[in-house]
């Protein structure tokens, strides 16, 4: 019988029958129903009443107002008085009357809003947490080393510091009997899998890719790695230092890393030291399994000569409550040596990065070359075709002459290049000029030693 009640037809789609003065009182349960639903429990008796009878009200309608009165009790309870109506829909109307003349039944009021309550509306099924949240799932144990490599010591400790996290801290102290460097830092490359594509820094769940036209012109185009530093970032080449232009050096990129140097005369040496934390934000959400990869190598800034390898990273398998799994961070993974794709990558950071480099200048020469007015062409195009973007012009030196000189000569090669897109109608207030001296190495060149990439003018439209 309580389902025969149930299945009524109440039509929930149908507009609520707002009664005014005048207007028949409804008479189809669906309508009672309606107007319930819509004006809640305690007001149903107020919007009723619109067509009030007078108090003296025929004896055949005082019976049917005092079965109203009493089906309450009768009913004993909401499922009691799903029956009743069940068994006589005419009631609906009885009561619709009963309400209208002014009556007030409170127990039959909250019961009827009790029987006849609205279905909950159901919240959209939110998705399963994926991380493991059972305290049972352990994160697995750190991983620490120290290894003295042919340039120096590397020290290091690989953590999961949650199940979709890890951290690397990295110390590497050059040896001052075989380097000889003014400033130490990290060339850190990273690839992002996840399934069989690729992930990048700022993707979301729904899209890991969302950011692949803003990072892809820096992939090396074998491997798919890049270095590590936001495209956007000025003068951030490398993990740990970034180039300070007020005061012509290298300065470390937060303090809590420091970079390192080697004096083979003074026999001292300092250690450069960064610190790593990857998230992965798309771990466990359909996409298929996620890796992340890192190859972090201690370097020497003015000649880019590697001074050892550290290969680290982890893994998420795509399932419910997997745990993380560190990669790398072994004793074999620390080498003397990179891999070879981390130099090409190097290299295709500077394709990506600058829209230009003139490149080649002649040894303690700042005059401009054919082929650097052709490329200087290009940016006056781009910058004709677009009045927002701005050009910084960087110029730089080989190891060859002492640092005062170098300085003045690669402000100068920038300088040159400036004045060239200001001949071609570029407003100077659209281009900036920096001076790197030696002290930033394009390619990997040995003190001394001329190196015709490294003496440049490097070109940073955005």
């Amino acid at each position: 019988m309580l389902d025969r009640a149930q299945s009524v037809d109440i039509q929930p789609d149908r507009p609520p029958a707002v009664a005014t003065p005048g207007s028949p009182v409804p008479t189809h349960i669906a309508e009672v129903l309606s107007l319930q639903r819509s004006s809640g429990n305690a007001a149903v008796s107020r919007m009723l009443a619109v067509s009030r009878e007078p108090a003296d009200a025929p004896p055949e309608e005082a019976g049917q107002q005092s079965r109203v009165a009493q089906l309450a009790a009768q009913a004993g309870g909401p499922a009691g008085l799903r029956q009743i109506l069940g068994a006589d829909p005419g009631l609906a109307g009885q009561i619709a009357a009963f309400f209208a003349a002014g009556n007030d039944e409170p127990a039959l009021n909250a019961m009827m809003g009790e029987a006849f309550a609205p279905a909950a509306e159901q919240a959209p099924e939110a998705s399963a947490e994926k991380n493991p949240t059972d305290p049972t799932i352990p994160l697995p144990p750190d991983i620490t080393g120290s290894k003295t490599l042919n340039k120096g010591e590397m020290k290091w400790t690989l953590q999961a510091v949650s199940h979709s996290s890890s951290r690397v801290d990295a110390d590497f102290k050059p040896d001052p009997t075989k380097v000889q460097a003014k400033t130490v830092s990290f060339g850190q490359t990273v690839i992002n899998k996840v399934g069989t594509g690729l992930a990048y820094a700022g993707g979301t769940p729904a899209d890991p890719a969302v950011n692949k036209a803003k990072f892809q012109p820096f992939e090396e185009p074998g491997s798919k790695k890049r270095m590590a530093p936001h495209p956007d970032a000025e003068n951030d080449t490398f993990y740990g230092a970034e180039w300070d232009q007020a005061n012509k050096t290298w300065k470390q990129e937060r303090a809590e890393w420091a970079i390192g140097g080697s004096d083979k005369k003074a026999g001292t040496s300092t250690s450069a030291t960064m610190f790593d934390t990857p998230g992965t934000g798309w771990a466990r959400e359909g996409h298929g399994d996620v890796e992340i990869q890192f190859e972090t190598v201690p370097m020497v800034l003015e000649t880019r000569e590697p001074l050892g390898s550290l290969l680290w990273g982890h893994k998420i398998k795509d399932e419910e409550d997997s745990p993380i799994e560190l990669t790398g961070g072994q004793d074999a993974d620390c080498t003397d040596t990179p891999s070879a794709d981390w130099a090409k990558t190097m290299d295709q950071f500077y394709i990506g990065k600058f829209s230009e480099i003139l490149d080649d200048f002649e040894i303690a020469k700042a005059d401009l070359k054919p082929d650097h007015q052709a490329k200087l062409d290009s940016i006056v195009t781009k910058l004709n075709a677009d009045a927002a973007l701005r050009a910084q012009l960087g110029g730089a030196a080989d190891l060859t002459g002492d640092a005062k000189f170098n300085e003045k000569l690669s402000l100068k090669r920038a300088e040159n290049a400036r004045d060239y897109l200001v001949d071609k109608g570029i407003d100077a207030t659209r281009l900036e000029v920096q001076s790197y001296g030696a002290d930033w190495a394009r390619v990997e060149a040995e003190p001394g030693v001329s190196e015709g990439k490294n003496r440049r003018v490097q070109i940073w439209v955005h």
